[in-house]
Order: C-alpha cells, then structure tokens, then sequence
C-alpha cells in the first residue's frame, strides 16, 4: 500500500541548506562564547534534526514504514524537550498533548478544540484502521509548529538558574509522565525516548563545564547521565523495574543538582512549588506549599498553623454548633469519616464521599469536580453550604469576633486582624502541613531504609508501568496535579457505577463537573485525587461505591465503566482490560497499602491531633 503525501521538496532543501550554513557558523563558535548562545545553537540544531525527522514521515509512501520513521521522529523531538518544555511550553503542549479533546470551559460558552501533536498520530498509526488524510494533517500540524517554534528560538538570554530549573523539571517529567507511558500511550516506545532526553540532557550539561568549580561534581554529572541511559537501553516497557531508576539514577542526579547550586554559586529569583533543598521527590521537604496558595497568603509559622488547627476543630463555627470541618475530616480517620457518603447537619446523607485532606494542598483544585482553586475559596463553600455549616461568612467573622482569646492570636499574626479572608486563610494554612511523605515507600525510595518487599516493588512498577494508574495518578504526589509545573490538576470520566457491580452497571447519576457549564464531554467528569493513605480511607471514588481496594483495581482491570456494561461515549479512561494477573493485582495493592503515612511522629509544625 502507497500513501502519498504532499512533498515539499523546496521545503526541505532550503532546511538542509539552513542546517549546513548553520553548522558552518557554529565552527565559529569559540569557548568564549557565552553559554546560553551555545544552548541556542545546540537547540536549533536539534530542532533541525526533528524537522528532517518529520520530513521524512511527510515523505514516506509505504504504510509499513510509517510507524518505524514516527518513532525516529519521536527520538529527534525528545532531544529538543528539556529545552522546549521549559522555555515554550505552549509549543511543547501543542506537540505533546494526550489525544483528548479539550474542552474550554466558561460563562459564556464551550468551547471543544481537537487535540492535535506525536500522541495524537501514534495512536492513528497504531489504530486497526487508519484514515490517511487525517494522518497527513496531523503530522503537516506537527511540522507547522516546530518550524514556528525554530523560526523563533531566543534563549540566549537566560541565566545559570533557568538551566538548573529545566534540568530539575527533566528529571522530574522523566519519572512521572517520562516511564510511566504518559506520553507514549500505545506504542510504549517511553524507556528509548527517555533515554534520549537524558542524552540531550548531558549534551547541555558539557556546554556547562567551565562553570564548575569542582570538575569532580562535573565528571559526577557526565558519568550518572551516561550511566542512567544506559539503565533505560533496551529494557521491557513492562517489566522495567522504574523503583530501581528513581532511586538509584533520578535521585543521585537530584543530588548532584543540590551541590551544583552551591559550586556555581546560584541565587533563584523567587521560591518555586519544589524546594531547592530537596535531594528526593517524596519527602515532606520537597515542596514549597505555600507555592500552593493565594498570593496573599502569609507564610506559615507555629502559631499559625496552631491558630487555623484551632479553627478546625470549633464546632462553633457551623450555624448550628455541632459540625466542625473535623466532622466530615477526623485525624484518627485519616482526615475523611470513614463513610459511604458524608453526614449532613440534618443527619442524612450528603451526594458525595469525603476525600481525605492529606495532600489536599498539592492539588489546584478543590472538591472532586474541582469547582474552586484553593483552599480558602473551598472554605466559602463549607460555610454558606445549608446542609453543611449553614452560616455565610459574615456570620462566621462575628463568631471569631465574639472570642477574645481568636482576637489577640489574630491581632498579633495578621495586620488587619480578623477578616473572612484571614480567617479562611488561618484554616488553610493548618491543611496545607498535612503533606507528610513518610510512608514506608516514601522512606525507601529516598534511601532512607531499605525495608519495602519485592511484592511492594513490583507494585510500584505495576502501577507506574503496565498497569497505567501513574498516567493519571501522577508520582510523586500520586494525585492528579500534573508534574512538573504543578499548575493543573486533572478530572477524569471513569464511569463509576451506581452500585458496585462488574456487568450490566448502570453509571452513578452525579454528573460531577458537568453540572458547573454543562459541557457534555465533562458528564461524569471528577478530579483525580490521591492515592496515598488509600489502606485507611475507605470506601473509595466520588460516591463510595468500592469498599476494598481489591474492587477497585477490579475495576480499572477491566476497563472502567466501558468495561462493565456502559457506553460512555466521553470516558477518558481506556475502555481495554489491562491484563492483570491475580498475583499482579495483588502486588499493586501492597504497593498501595505501602504509601501509608505514619501520623503519630509528625514534626511540630505538623499537629495532627486535636488539643
């Protein structure tokens, strides 16, 4: 069979004649060059690259040859990513999103604008059928956008710190979207393409040489780059032990990272959501949380994170003076109830379960159909709710008023006193230090110990590998905030049922983000949220239709709602069976049940326990 495509032949001489001009003019280049120009000229060059790569795809008139030249294709655009991801990441979006369409929501309308980019042909080119115009637009968008993107470059500019930025946020992608499959949903060509981007990485890293002071920690660079390549060579997507990769390669690179802020001497401008001083992604120090909160947000201190505990606690606060935001959220229960659904103030059932607020503050959006952006504005709505506190906000500051002991701690932490907005706010900050990442998997993964059994291992590679749960439920927070901006958290149309059955179900009736715009594609749509301390917050999903862990891997086991009886034509989850064995199901379940936090050795300014 024979496709043909349009051929740009001037197209592409007046690229290769760009290229050898180019290469020419870099031989000029001398080692005095400054270093962000010679990061251009190695960007343009591999974007160059990429360009003849897609060139020859446009090219190519057999169909049995297409999938192979995607593929080297895709190996050319992960040279340009560390680069392209940061300094453009509208681009990088455009080129890599998942084959999903997105849906802008807003007052005044929906908008659903097709996806387009390399995830959107690799499922085309795996596809029983293929349709070969839709092919040939989508791989001529692919071509558009890197020329704009080429025709465009300007990094020339930027500073010791944007490098050590990027670099951070590679590391980070490689393990949470990288392996995982994120970007390779089909094929699962994820370990090659990895492989390469730490290759890019290391090409960057050599212009960097004469920066460093100490050519130990810069041979460190260059040999723990090589050798974590070489750890992603011709390895099974399915068997790869990830666990072994983060731990003994990403981490040490994270490490090295660590020192090299220090040998160059480097000063960041603000404070990022991960702290520079973190020398693992999964402990409670690698993120900033207040990076989470509203602009004014002040920074937290003992006595206000004793002040909002203190908040949590009042029953005074509800209209009625029996409900606390520890009502629905009890420490003991790990921050949920324990319940199918929630108890309203008038003791009957309220539509939904109660999630736990355990890393609540690493996600930017709040209530399973993620109606609000923090957690001060989730507050408003607990408040004004009738079947929750039934108060408003107004109401709610005279109550604090009307105490003289919330007076003085408020007069003395907050420049106007009381107001809602601190009020809410001294709340929030209390939440926002139940991110405690000290789970036995969190302690071995950041080599702390050496105590998870190969049972829980495997699970964990299970779950970030063939089993796919880490495509949605994103490492290290194991939540739907996407790495490594953590500026979007997910919602996902699953089709949870009604009752838990596996055949001829009948999908629960709560629309979920749907009822905020009445966007069709976001019927049944619910935020992701995490997977961590799910050994003590049962029973599981947006109605508390699963009881055990072992009916939820079920479910996904066999393809979500699709998969027993429905036929929802927007669920985002792939309808397919994943194959799990019963040994594998049980893996992924101890892997689960490791990511149990310890809430009894919680630092001082992590008070878990009501006075």
């Amino acid at each position: 069979m024979y496709i043909h495509f349009p051929i740009l032949y001037k197209g592409a001489f007046l690229l290769s004649l760009f290229i050898l001009l180019n290469a020419c003019s870099n031989k000029n280049r001398t080692a005095e060059t400054p270093i962000p120009l010679q990061m251009q000229d190695l960007y343009l060059h591999d974007l160059e690259e990429t360009l003849l790569a897609v060139e020859r795809l446009q090219l190519t008139d057999r169909a049995d040859s297409l999938q192979h030249i995607f593929l080297e294709a895709r190996l050319k655009f992960k040279q340009t990513e560390p680069i392209m991801a940061f300094f453009k990441a509208s681009a990088y979006k455009a080129l890599n999103q998942p084959n999903l369409m997105i849906v802008h929501e807003g007052d005044n309308g929906i908008e659903n604008e097709p996806p387009q980019g390399f995830q959107v042909i690799e499922e085309l080119l795996a596809g029983d059928s293929m349709d070969i115009d839709i092919v040939r637009a989508e791989i001529t968008n692919v071509y558009r956008t890197l020329k704009l993107e080429k025709d465009n470059v300007n990094i020339a500019k930027s500073s010791d710190y944007h490098f050590l930025w990027l670099l951070r946020d590679s590391f980070l992608r490689i393990i949470a979207l990288g392996i995982s499959g994120f970007d390779s949903p089909v094929l699962h060509y994820s370990l090659p393409e990895n492989r390469q981007v730490l290759l890019s990485l290391m090409n960057y890293m050599k212009l960097h040489k004469g920066r460093f002071h100490d050519q130990k920690l810069y041979n460190q660079w260059i040999e723990t780059l090589i050798q974590s390549a070489q750890n992603l060579n011709q390895q099974d997507f399915d068997t790869f032990d990830r666990y072994a990769f983060i731990k003994n390669h990403i981490h040490p690179l994270l490490n090295l990272w660590k020192k090299t802020v220090v040998d160059w001497g480097v000063s960041f401008p603000f404070e990022t959501k991960l702290n520079y001083e973190a020398e693992t992604f999964f402990d409670s120090t690698t993120f900033n949380t207040i990076s989470f909160a509203p602009s004014y947000s002040p920074k937290a201190t003992r006595e206000l994170i004793s002040l909002g505990k203190q908040l949590f606690f009042d029953k005074n606060l509800s209209g009625s003076k029996t409900m606390s935001c520890a009502t629905c959220h009890q420490p003991e229960k790990y921050f949920t109830d324990g319940l199918t659904k929630s108890t309203a103030n008038d003791g009957n059932p309220l539509p939904r379960n109660s999630p736990t607020l355990l890393y609540a503050a690493l996600q930017n959006n709040q209530f399973y159909d993620a109606r609000v952006a923090n957690l001060e504005n989730q507050i408003i709505d607990v408040v004004n709710g009738e079947r929750e506190f039934h108060s408003d906000i107004n109401l709610l500051q005279e109550t604090v008023n009307g105490s003289e002991t919330y007076r003085d701690k408020f007069k003395a932490l907050y420049k106007d006193s009381i107001t809602s907005r601190n009020i809410r706010n001294a709340i929030a900050q209390y939440i926002r230090t139940l991110v405690p990442f000290n789970s036995k998997f969190d302690r071995n993964i950041s080599n702390k110990e050496n105590t998870l059994t190969a049972s829980e291992i495997n699970g964990f590679n299970l779950f970030m590998g063939k089993a796919g749960c880490g495509t949605c439920h994103f490492a290290p927070i194991f939540n739907g905030t996407v790495p490594p901006a953590f500026s979007h958290t997910e919602l996902e149309v699953l089709g949870v049922p009604e009752l838990a059955v596996f055949a001829n179900a009948t999908v629960d009736p709560d629309s979920g983000r749907y009822n905020l715009f009445k966007a069709d594609l976001k019927k049944f749509a619910f935020k992701t949220p995490t997977i961590r301390n799910v050994s003590k917050t049962a029973p599981y999903m947006h109605n508390g239709v699963f009881n055990t862990l072992e009916e939820v891997v079920k479910f996904y086991n066999l393809g979500g709602g699709n998969g027993i009886g429905m036929f929802l034509h927007n669920q985002t989850l792939p309808a397919d069976t994943l194959g799990l064995s019963d040994r594998e199901i049980s893996d992924l379940i101890h892997f689960m049940k490791s990511l149990e936090d310890d809430l009894t050795t919680s630092s001082p300014l992590t008070p878990y326990e009501a006075d």
